[in-house]
């Protein structure tokens, strides 16, 4: 990433070593009982990016043809994925064409601006999000109680066991808004660490098949976490996801007919939690109000801003207003198209902290219609799925707050995260659209084997 703050402190090989070897035995465990081959490339793929973060300062340097060690990870991974997990059938599923649209103007961005290569290193992230969605939904699929879920945790605790021992060796960081501390684990930036931590969060509220105890113990790990980390962007976005699974956590955990009744304390409580929130809060995302009064007032010529004005949102809507502003200055057929894909760097000091922000600079109007295409087209999906409708709708609300004030679609650690809420909503939709077989209902199994021990019985001998 392009930062212009500092960058966490790393641990030191003599620690990074021993405690990589230790997290292999929960990730022995958990690829040995995962159920399917699908299943397990999930588990590996997500626990190599996590760990490979803990180890920026060597995987950030060039290692294979100018390519950088997390880059060469994606490729292998993405790579991996489409030769040997990923079936060619299951490329076509509709929901995914959004995706397949957004790389097509990638590639037609990058050749409108003499840029062709350019769409290389964009085009590997969407087919890594591509694979990390089928391989979910193919695990689903063999695993329709979702079991598969509850292990995909596991890949999730190199974050916070090497955060903790940030907290434990006082490695801490810098925080955004230089007011503080954050502990991010010697990884490289908040930002990117506190997505990774966010799609634990996500993987842990879907996996309701596991054990009660320590998926309770793993979410609050998660949430802790979030909070430690210090990036407002993440405890903003994981409002709604939190809610909906306390509230459908308190009313599932009764017998129905004492649902209603725990519907509404869990609704209380959600309220209660809101308003404490606001109170612990409401000084950190004080500009947020500020700016959602008058957007319009903030999104101006990056020379009329003041010193407090880049205050506001930790310079969000400075940072907004100057690529808007450069896409606004381009000719028609960046209006249109953009100036290519992360055609931002070595322009400007940091990243543009909004995916709509950085779409309309970079592929254009197409570019933002496409990305609100695939938002939407994943949102409906949600809407009308089969089963845990309100946790992905939150999930996927959740994710779109997210994008608004980072950029999850840019970073790696985002697109597993939507990978895996897209693979699930899809795997939930297409339980929606299954035709039910004669077989699937208890009476007519019942009749047809009545029907065939009555044939049998009047059969000659």
């Amino acid at each position: 990433m392009n930062e212009s703050t500092s960058f966490g402190p790393s641990f030191g090989l003599e620690i990074l070593v021993p405690v990589t070897l230790l997290l292999l035995v929960p990730l022995a465990l958990a690829f040995a009982r995962s159920t399917s081959t699908a299943a397990r490339f999930v588990l590996v793929a997500l626990w190599l990016r996590y760990i490979a973060g803990a180890y920026h300062l060597w995987m950030f340097r060039p290692l294979v043809a100018g390519l950088s060690g997390n880059a060469v990870l994606s490729i292998a991974t993405t790579a991996i994925g489409l030769l040997f997990i990923v079936r060619f059938a299951n490329l076509a599923v509709r929901w995914l064409l959004p995706v397949y649209l957004l790389m097509a103007m990638l590639l037609a961005s990058a050749v409108l601006n003499d840029d062709p290569t350019g769409a290389v290193n964009a085009i590997v992230k969407y087919l890594y999000y591509v694979v990390i969605a089928i391989a979910v939904y193919q695990a689903h699929r063999r695993d329709p109680e979702g079991r598969f879920v509850g292990w995909l945790m596991v890949a999730f605790l190199p974050l916070a066991v090497f955060q903790w021992l940030s907290v434990i060796l006082h490695l801490p960081k810098g925080s955004e808004l230089e007011d503080g501390l954050v502990w991010i684990g010697g990884y490289n930036h908040e930002a990117a660490f506190s997505v990774a931590l966010v799609a634990g969060f996500v993987v842990g509220c879907f996996a309701r098949a596991a054990h009660p105890l320590p998926r309770l113990v793993f979410l609050l790990a998660m949430l802790v976490g979030i909070q430690l980390a210090g990036y407002r962007t993440a405890i903003f976005a994981m409002g709604p996801l939190a809610l909906a699974t306390l509230w459908v956590g308190i009313t599932t955990s009764v017998r129905r007919d004492q649902r209603p009744f725990m519907a509404g304390v869990g609704a209380a409580l959600a309220v209660i939690l809101v308003g404490v929130a606001v109170v612990f809060y409401g000084s950190k995302f004080a500009d947020i109000a500020t700016f959602a009064a008058h957007p319009g007032a903030l999104i101006k010529p990056p020379s009329d801003f003041t010193w407090a004005d880049k205050q506001v949102m930790s310079a969000r809507a400075y940072i907004w207003s100057s690529y808007l502003y450069a896409w606004k200055e381009g000719g028609p057929v960046q209006h249109v198209f953009g100036f290519g894909p992360e055609s931002w760097a070595g322009l400007f000091k940091v990243y543009p902290h909004n995916t709509l922000v950085s779409t309309v600079y970079e592929l254009g109007l197409l570019g933002v219609l496409g990305m609100l295409l695939l938002w939407g087209t994943m949102l409906w999906a949600a809407i009308t799925a089969k089963g845990e409708r309100l946790m992905l709708i939150s999930a996927h609300a959740s994710f779109l707050l997210l994008n608004m004030a980072t950029m999850p679609f840019w970073q790696v650690e985002g697109l597993g995260l939507y990978g895996f809420l897209c693979g699930y909503t899809i795997y939930r939709k297409s339980q929606s659209e299954r035709r039910p077989r004669p077989d699937d209902y208890p009476a007519r199994r019942a009749f047809a084997i009545a029907s065939a021990r009555d044939v049998a019985r009047e059969s000659p001998a």
